[in-house]
């Protein structure tokens, strides 16, 4: 084998005969087998969801209602991987593991077209603080553990009914669809085979401290910059 240095246009390469670089592969998230972290309704109330999206789904567009056993919630997505990385699954179920946080209650009253695909996906009227607190926990725990993940920001509460509908109308919901989450999962996405595989599930418990309230923004009425200086620092030292 012939090594070579090559000096072409002032930078210095290292030629190897007989190799070519390998372009590099551009990944499509939407073909891509994903390792998730996500909430999943019970059985019961999935199966009453799927049904309930079925029939909005007829007549309306060609793609079907998702399946009961894939309907979740993602709290955060690791990434695209061809297989499970079974390495980097130990060392997050390690940091997973001790994630100490309560049950979150979770209510879809509502609808929506979400993306630029136009998923029909289920939404909440009110804003979910403990599913926005647990989701931020969960990407501390992987921080602090300098563990990858895709951040979504900001993180918006929703579960997909029906994948590329199309726009079509919202699906009414007459009765909300609630339950009380006592646990998350670590599963891998596998693409094109509507499976999930579980890697762990982590429990949630009624002993944990209360979630963190969210800060509280600063909040300056407009008639404050238009006063003097002076009577602004007398207002700041109150």
């Amino acid at each position: 084998m012939d090594l070579e240095l090559t000096d072409k246009g002032g930078s210095r390469q290292l030629f190897l005969e007989g190799f070519e670089l390998e372009k590099p592969r551009r990944i499509n998230p939407r073909f891509s087998s994903k390792v998730l972290i996500v909430l999943k309704p019970p059985a019961a109330l999935a199966e009453r969801i799927f049904t309930d999206a079925s029939c909005h789904a007829a007549g309306r567009t060609k793609r079907e209602a998702c399946p009961a056993a894939l309907l979740h919630i993602t709290l955060l997505c690791i990434g695209c991987f061809d297989t499970v990385p079974h390495g980097l699954v130990n060392r997050m179920k390690a940091a997973l593991g001790e994630i100490r946080a309560r049950p979150v209650p979770i209510t879809f009253d509502g609808s929506s077209l979400f993306g630029n695909r136009n998923c029909l996906v289920l939404n909440s009227r009110r804003e979910m603080l403990e599913l926005k607190a647990l989701a931020k926990m969960v990407q501390r725990a992987l921080w602090r553990a300098n563990l990858p993940y895709v951040a979504a920001s900001p993180f918006t509460p929703h579960l997909t009914a029906i994948y590329g509908c199309g726009k079509i109308e919202t699906m009414p919901v007459e009765k909300p669809y609630s339950w009380l989450a006592g646990s998350f999962e670590l599963i891998f996405s596998h693409n094109g085979e509507t499976r999930h595989e579980s890697l762990g599930r982590f429990g949630l418990s009624a002993k944990a401290e209360r979630y963190e309230e969210p800060e509280n923004q600063l909040y300056l009425p407009e008639k404050i910059f238009s006063m003097p200086k002076r009577q602004i620092r007398k207002i700041a030292a109150r």
